[in-house]
Order: C-alpha cells, then sequence, then structure tokens
C-alpha cells in the first residue's frame, strides 16, 4: 500500500502533489496524408453505419476519448455517390463542413442541402443523417465534443430512431415547458434566500425541469459567409485582435459558442500579418482552407498551408500566428465554451506581464478597433 494511504480508499492529501501535466505538443496532419486517408475510405466498404470516416488523433490522445486535443475529436468523412449514413443520435454534440461536392444533412428535422465550405451544427440527442444523391464524392470534417464524454464514461448513441419518436420528445413546445414549470413553482415553490450574501435553496423540481434554452440545428452557408471575410481581412497588420467571425449559436448566450462545447470561426488573415504571441486553457485546432503560414507555439515553428489540420494551440501554451505573402482562410475550433461554463477560461493576451483573466466570469480584453476605425 502506497505510504500516501490512510486507508485502501483514503488518500492522504498533505503528502500527494498531483503529477505536473505534459502539455501536448502543436500537431500537424498534412493535407496528402488526410488525402490519401480519404482515398482509401473510397476504395472500401462503409461501416456498420453508413459512415465512412477517419479519426484525426493526435500521438499523445489516449484511450478513452482519442481526439486531436483533449476534448475534441476531429473526423474526415466522405460518402460515395448515392450513399447515406444511417439516421443516428447521441449525447455528444458536433459541427461539420462540407469540403467537397454536394450532398443534403437531415438535422433536427429538417433537410438541407449543403455544398463546398457550407456547414452546421448538431445538438446533442437530434437525429442526423448524411446523404449523398449526386454523381461526385462528398466529402466532410466534423467537430465532436465525444472524447469528453467518453472519458467521463457516459458517451451514448443510437441508431434507427423512428423520426416521429425523434421529434416528439426533442419538440416539447414552449406554452407547454412553461406551463410544467409553473406547475412545479406553484406546488414546490420557487428559490428561497439564505443568508445575506445572495445564496439560495431550490427546490429538486428546478433540477429536473431547469429552465431551457432551445438548441437547434443551425447552418451556415458560406455563400452567406463569404461577402463578409472581406471587412476583417481589410484590418491587416497592427490590429491587435483576431481578423475573424464567430459561426455563433444564440441558444449559447456568453459562452460565444457554435455548440456548447466549442466554437468555431472563420478567419480571414492579410497577407504577412503577424499576430500576438498569448495563451489560454481552451485548445484550438486550425484547419486552412486557403493560402499558408506559420505558427510559433512554445518556441517552435511549424509552417502549415492549405488542407492541414493542426492542434495550434494546446491548452496554456505560448503560441502565436503568422500569414505568408498570400494571406489565409482558417477554420479554428476551440473548446472555449466549455471552459467558459466550468469558469476555468483562463486568458492572457499580452505574454509580458500581462494579467490572466477568468473570460466569462471577469471582464475580458479589449482591442484597437476603435482606433483603427478612426483613421
Amino acid at each position: 500500500m502506497s505510504k500516501n494511504y490512510l486507508s485502501g480508499h483514503l488518500l492522504d492529501a498533505r503528502s500527494y502533489s498531483p503529477p505536473s501535466a505534459d502539455l501536448w505538443p502543436a500537431h500537424i496532419v498534412r493535407a496528402d496524408e488526410i488525402s490519401q486517408a480519404l482515398d482509401q475510405l473510397a476504395a472500401g466498404q462503409p461501416g456498420l453505419d453508413g459512415r465512412r470516416e477517419v479519426l484525426a488523433v493526435h500521438p499523445s490522445s489516449r484511450e478513452p476519448g482519442l481526439g486531436m486535443a483533449p476534448s475534441i475529436a476531429v473526423s474526415f468523412g466522405l460518402l460515395l455517390p448515392g450513399e447515406c449514413t444511417r439516421p443516428r443520435r447521441g449525447n455528444a454534440s458536433s459541427f461539420s463542413m462540407v469540403l467537397s461536392g454536394r450532398g443534403f444533412v437531415h438535422v433536427d428535422g429538417r433537410e438541407i442541402a449543403v455544398g463546398p465550405r457550407d456547414s452546421w451544427n448538431t445538438p446533442g440527442m437530434r437525429l442526423e443523417s448524411i446523404r449523398n444523391d449526386s454523381d461526385e464524392t462528398l466529402a466532410y470534417l466534423s467537430y465532436s465534443n465525444a472524447p469528453l464524454l467518453q472519458k467521463l464514461e457516459v458517451l451514448y448513441h443510437e441508431y434507427d430512431v423512428p423520426e416521429a419518436e425523434a421529434e416528439a420528445e426533442a419538440r416539447a413546445t414552449a406554452a407547454q415547458h412553461s406551463a410544467r414549470i409553473a406547475k412545479a413553482k406553484e406546488i414546490a415553490g420557487n428559490a428561497i434566500a439564505i443568508g445575506e450574501t445572495g445564496a439560495m435553496l431550490l427546490p429538486y423540481e428546478h433540477l429536473i425541469d431547469p429552465d431551457f434554452v432551445e438548441s437547434r440545428a443551425l447552418t451556415w452557408a458560406w455563400d452567406d459567409i463569404a461577402p463578409h471575410l472581406g471587412l476583417v481581412r481589410a484590418l491587416g497588420q497592427g490590429y491587435t485582435g483576431r481578423p475573424l467571425w464567430c459561426l455563433y449559436n444564440p441558444a449559447t448566450g456568453n459562452k460565444n459558442g457554435t455548440t456548447f462545447s466549442f466554437f468555431a470561426t472563420i478567419a480571414s488573415a492579410a497577407p504577412n500579418m503577424v499576430g500576438p504571441a498569448h495563451r489560454h486553457v481552451s485548445s484550438a485546432i486550425n484547419y486552412i482552407l486557403e493560402g499558408g503560414g506559420y505558427s510559433v507555439v512554445d518556441g517552435r515553428r511549424l509552417d502549415w498551408g492549405a488542407g492541414d489540420i493542426m492542434l495550434s494551440a494546446p491548452g496554456w501554451s505560448p503560441h502565436g500566428h503568422a500569414t505568408g505573402p498570400e494571406g489565409a482562410v482558417i477554420l479554428t475550433v476551440q473548446d472555449h465554451p466549455l471552459h467558459i461554463g466550468t469558469e476555468s477560461l483562463i486568458w492572457q493576451e499580452d505574454l509580458k506581464g500581462g494579467p490572466i483573466l477568468t473570460l466569462g466570469a471577469q471582464a475580458g480584453f479589449e482591442t484597437n478597433l476603435a482606433e483603427m476605425r478612426a483613421f
């Protein structure tokens, strides 16, 4: 028995120090490797779920919950002409983008036509299937919070649930929900103030039927996004923020997410733009849609180009990015909202002694946008 244990199940915390975290290094999966993997998928048979997908796994990732970052799984998939995935729902949420080809996504009771760079989110426990009715291959990229749920040993999924049943479960109307909550509050009573600090007691009925913000599947069509990219690209050198738009899901509120676990942003950076070095505990994964450049992560330079995907910001690693002579268009996914929800999103924008703030729980940083707009 270890000397740190007072008994078989009780650890003496006075003499125990948790092992120091080994930060994952930045890691790139190159475009040609992804292309070769997709070719192999096309040559084989689809899985039992009708999907042809390959996971991008960081070398430091370990079971349970393999991912490109500790809480984010990245998969590349394709459907050949005429193929369709089995309807699936689970408690993992996801964000997906079409890389090439065209098809249809059936999600949240709606069928959506999608083409290159169109994207959508799939909330937890909403049926999703993807269909390729075209005469060309449909390739897509997906991000999921499944690794986190696997680590917590709570990942759940099921297939072929009748859509009418799924819709009935997922679509209680706001009026019905309000009526149930009102009845519960009438019987159990509302929260009760305790003491003078703002603390309260909450009846159990609120825990099993909390007030909810309906989370729906949303779509971000590239044709609608593209006209707005020139505005952030024009910011150019000297801007202290990032030249990007967040694909925002209003249901996430102040978490500023695309899903409740992560956000997706589209950056359009001008040529030879050098961003500020900074760090945050949220992990960032960059997929390069256009152009090229390099990142410096923990003092190590990594060059990247179109079609590469990279864990560009392992949690709390100092990092900064710069574009090449063509500039760059980049899809970035971070588990930023997850950390806001747990009050763990510490962020340091200035590595030379700048403050470390808990974003979402403290006032954050400001950029020089107002000064730039003045000229």
